[in-house]
């Protein structure tokens, strides 16, 4: 009897061992404490893979999403670097090369770096151009605020009151687990995730997952956005009554998996509170249609 009991409680382990180390991972391992942060905030944005391009008067800052790097914006800054000065940094730990470290800060403690960033440029005020995670931790700035006085958003507006579509939790949670495992096994989550849970044919006809990197080092947002979540923390997103900064919101028509709501899209024009347009291409339209988007941007900043 005794035997048996032993066997079962050995069974029992084994199959909630991968569900208590997710809960164990998810409560109690956690980023930088804040003030130790703070501390160490010069420092990181010191440290931050960084490029300038141009002499304009006017400066924009360029925030990339996962999983991309600073390259990301090569095209928009080959065109529009003749008329503006451009500042883009790589979030922490997205580097194309792998310095073997593993940083991952909150959300919030994000937002704080590219302020600071933002702040170190020594301008009176920039245009933040952000996509993907980039425009998430760039939603404040569509509040008036002393630092940004203009911004573009990339392909991720918000769902407002709406459910989010499954995919789209599905997919998040496996990038949040990702993070959790060791490398080797968290890269093919990370690859599975984008070739079988999104199909990323259905988040731009352009890509295919191969094109994508899959290192799990640049999954932390995700960890951090359903740490959030279960910890009932994530931070209410601002109405669209309270935007007060000059506001375009891009978005790539051709794909069939959506990062914010027709609803969101339909107020920001009925309340006057910015301009939104639909561009040929899915979630990386900006590289799939360069000379089409690179006018929309040089248009609306000349009329902003």
């Amino acid at each position: 009897m005794k035997k048996v009991i032993i066997i079962t409680l050995s069974l029992v382990l084994v199959v909630l061992s991968p569900i208590l180390y997710l809960l164990y991972t998810f409560a109690f391992t956690g980023p930088m404490p804040d003030a130790e942060f703070e501390k160490n905030l010069p420092s990181i944005v010191k440290n931050l893979e960084v490029k300038f391009d141009g002499e304009g008067e006017d400066t924009l800052v360029m925030i990339h999403g996962y999983p991309d790097s600073l390259e990301l914006w090569d095209k928009q800054v080959e065109y529009l670097k003749q008329d503006y000065s451009i500042a883009r940094f790589t979030l922490p730990g997205f580097e194309l090369e792998d310095n073997g470290e593993r940083p991952h800060y909150s959300m919030k403690q994000i937002r704080m770096i590219t302020d600071s960033f933002i702040k170190s440029l020594n301008k009176e005020s920039v245009t933040v151009l952000a996509h993907d995670w980039g425009a998430i931790y760039a939603f404040p700035y569509l509040d008036k605020n002393d630092l940004v006085d203009r911004v573009i958003l990339f392909d991720i507006g918000s769902f407002g009151d709406e459910e989010r579509p499954v995919v789209n939790a599905k997919y998040t949670f496996a990038l949040a687990v990702a993070w959790t495992l060791p490398e080797f096994i968290g890269e093919k989550l990370t690859f599975y995730t984008a070739d079988e849970i999104l199909n990323i044919e259905d988040v731009d006809p352009n890509k295919t997952a191969a094109d994508l990197r899959t290192d799990p080092r640049m999954t932390y947002p995700y960890w951090h956005l359903w740490r959030s979540i279960l910890s009932k923390d994530l931070a209410k997103a601002s109405e669209v009554e309270d935007y007060g900064t000059p506001f375009l919101f891009l978005y790539g028509k051709d794909k069939k998996v959506w990062f914010h709501a027709k609803s969101w899209e339909s107020k920001i024009q009925t309340l006057n509170k910015g301009q939104v347009e639909a561009v040929p291409g899915g979630h990386w339209f900006m590289q799939s249609s360069p000379d089409l988007v690179n006018q929309k941007i040089e248009n609306w900043l000349k009329a902003n």
